[in-house]
């Protein structure tokens, strides 16, 4: 059983797994570091995305932090009413991480691991800018919140800015 705010270390083969699971506390912001290449995959078998909404079970693989980027754009979701809102989850990958939202002129220092829930009542899309590289996820609201059924909430990972692209090419399958 693992304790609370203390370090594991493991030695693992290829195609091991390992879960780390604590029922008491939010593993948000924990930290793996691994001298070769690994998958993480985070997850919560009930997670709320706001106190006020049922929990879901969710579930993502998280990319490594030399992957994260600073400028994040959280688009609203389609297909919701424009009052409906939605939930930013900001997660600081480095100490004194200043989190700013310049269309409200506010910001915060986070510090390693540390999180920030933001709730934007917008129907525009957020631009959330970060000194440091940081995760942003994103949390829809369920039906409750605009009467649209079906709609269970749910969250996604933000890729950054930094993580698109203007432009390429890509291959498609010719069916002959």
């Amino acid at each position: 059983m693992y304790i609370h705010e203390t370090a594991v270390h493991l030695d693992v083969d290829d195609h091991d797994v390992f879960t780390l699971r604590d029922n008491l506390h939010n593993l948000t912001g924990t930290y793996v570091v691994a001298d070769k290449p690994i998958t993480v995959i985070t997850g919560n078998s009930l997670t709320y995305g706001s106190p006020q909404y049922t929990p879901w079970p969710w579930c993502e693989i998280t990319p490594p932090v030399s992957r994260l980027g600073m400028v994040h754009i959280a688009p609203p979701f389609a297909g919701r009413a424009k009052t409906t809102g939605y939930i930013a989850h900001v997660v600081a990958a480095y100490d004194n991480t200043l989190v700013m939202l310049p269309a409200e002129d506010t910001s915060e220092v986070l510090q390693k691991g540390q999180q920030k829930l933001i709730f934007i009542n917008s129907p525009y899309p957020t631009t959330v800018i970060c000194s440091q590289r940081c995760l942003l996820m994103m949390y829809s609201k369920d039906h409750r919140a605009d009467s649209v059924n079906p709609s269970g909430h749910f969250m996604t990972l933000v890729p950054s800015v930094s993580q698109t692209i203007a432009s390429g090419w890509f291959n498609t399958f010719q069916h002959r």
